[in-house]
Protein backbone atom coordinates (compact mmCIF):
# COMPACT_ATOMS: atom_id res chain seq x y z
CA UNK A 1 0.00 0.00 0.00
CA UNK A 2 1.31 3.59 -0.89
CA UNK A 3 2.11 5.66 1.92
CA UNK A 4 0.02 8.33 -0.84
CA UNK A 5 -2.64 6.30 0.16
CA UNK A 6 -2.87 5.65 3.81
CA UNK A 7 -2.55 9.94 4.26
CA UNK A 8 -5.10 10.08 1.87
CA UNK A 9 -7.21 7.45 4.26
CA UNK A 10 -6.09 9.68 7.59
CA UNK A 11 -7.32 12.71 5.72
CA UNK A 12 -10.84 10.87 4.41
CA UNK A 13 -11.60 9.66 8.67
CA UNK A 14 -10.66 13.35 10.27
CA UNK A 15 -12.77 14.68 7.16
CA UNK A 16 -15.74 12.91 6.92
CA UNK A 17 -15.95 9.79 9.84
CA UNK A 18 -14.11 11.89 12.45
CA UNK A 19 -16.67 14.77 11.97
CA UNK A 20 -19.82 12.26 11.72
CA UNK A 21 -19.26 10.63 15.17
CA UNK A 22 -17.43 14.10 16.73
CA UNK A 23 -20.24 13.15 19.88
CA UNK A 24 -18.06 9.84 20.44
CA UNK A 25 -14.83 10.72 19.76
CA UNK A 26 -15.52 13.87 22.31
CA UNK A 27 -16.92 10.93 24.73
CA UNK A 28 -13.47 8.74 24.04
CA UNK A 29 -11.67 11.73 24.76
CA UNK A 30 -12.39 11.50 28.57
CA UNK A 31 -11.00 8.30 29.05
CA UNK A 32 -11.76 4.47 28.49
CA UNK A 33 -13.89 1.86 29.05
CA UNK A 34 -13.45 -1.22 26.84
CA UNK A 35 -15.38 -3.83 29.15
CA UNK A 36 -13.46 -6.86 26.57
CA UNK A 37 -10.18 -7.85 26.57
CA UNK A 38 -9.52 -9.27 23.33
CA UNK A 39 -5.63 -11.10 22.65
CA UNK A 40 -5.88 -11.68 18.90
CA UNK A 41 -2.69 -12.03 16.35
CA UNK A 42 -1.03 -9.39 14.81
CA UNK A 43 -1.60 -10.68 11.35
CA UNK A 44 -2.31 -8.01 8.96
CA UNK A 45 -5.47 -9.62 7.52
CA UNK A 46 -7.32 -9.65 10.72
CA UNK A 47 -9.06 -6.54 11.81
CA UNK A 48 -10.58 -7.02 15.70
CA UNK A 49 -12.96 -4.37 15.23
CA UNK A 50 -14.17 -5.68 12.10
CA UNK A 51 -14.50 -8.96 12.74
CA UNK A 52 -16.71 -8.31 15.78
CA UNK A 53 -18.40 -5.10 14.93
CA UNK A 54 -16.87 -3.16 17.40
CA UNK A 55 -16.83 0.77 18.21
CA UNK A 56 -13.64 2.37 18.77
CA UNK A 57 -13.47 2.40 22.72
CA UNK A 58 -15.75 -0.90 23.11
CA UNK A 59 -12.41 -3.64 22.42
CA UNK A 60 -8.72 -3.44 25.04
CA UNK A 61 -6.66 -5.14 22.31
CA UNK A 62 -3.63 -6.65 22.33
CA UNK A 63 -1.97 -7.97 18.97
CA UNK A 64 1.37 -10.06 19.18
CA UNK A 65 2.88 -12.72 16.69
CA UNK A 66 1.33 -15.85 17.27
CA UNK A 67 -1.56 -13.94 19.47
CA UNK A 68 1.05 -15.72 22.96
CA UNK A 69 1.36 -14.72 25.91
CA UNK A 70 4.18 -14.97 28.20
CA UNK A 71 4.81 -16.70 31.50
CA UNK A 72 4.38 -14.50 34.47
CA UNK A 73 7.58 -13.02 35.50
CA UNK A 74 8.83 -13.36 32.00
CA UNK A 75 11.79 -10.10 30.79
CA UNK A 76 10.41 -7.50 28.90
CA UNK A 77 6.90 -8.56 28.87
CA UNK A 78 4.67 -5.89 27.51
CA UNK A 79 1.70 -8.32 26.99
CA UNK A 80 1.56 -9.28 30.30
CA UNK A 81 1.92 -5.50 31.08
CA UNK A 82 -1.04 -4.30 28.96
CA UNK A 83 -3.08 -7.34 30.77
CA UNK A 84 -2.24 -6.01 34.04
CA UNK A 85 -3.30 -2.63 32.80
CA UNK A 86 -6.28 -4.20 31.50
CA UNK A 87 -7.91 -6.02 34.54
CA UNK A 88 -6.15 -3.22 37.57
CA UNK A 89 -6.66 0.15 35.64
CA UNK A 90 -9.79 -0.74 33.65
CA UNK A 91 -11.27 -2.61 35.28
CA UNK A 92 -11.87 -5.34 32.62
CA UNK A 93 -13.30 -8.78 33.54
CA UNK A 94 -14.08 -10.73 30.27
CA UNK A 95 -11.25 -11.92 28.33
CA UNK A 96 -11.32 -13.19 24.56
CA UNK A 97 -8.51 -15.13 22.94
CA UNK A 98 -8.82 -15.32 19.09
CA UNK A 99 -7.36 -17.68 17.09
CA UNK A 100 -8.94 -16.49 13.88
CA UNK A 101 -8.48 -18.66 10.62
CA UNK A 102 -8.11 -17.32 7.55
CA UNK A 103 -9.00 -18.10 3.83
CA UNK A 104 -5.63 -20.34 2.65
CA UNK A 105 -4.15 -20.42 6.20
Amino acid sequence: MPIKRIIEGLNEFHDNYFNTHRELFEHLSHGQSPEVLFITCSDSRIDPCLITQSQPGELFVIRNIGNMIPAFGTPNNGEGAAVEYAVEALGIKKLLYAVIPTVGQ
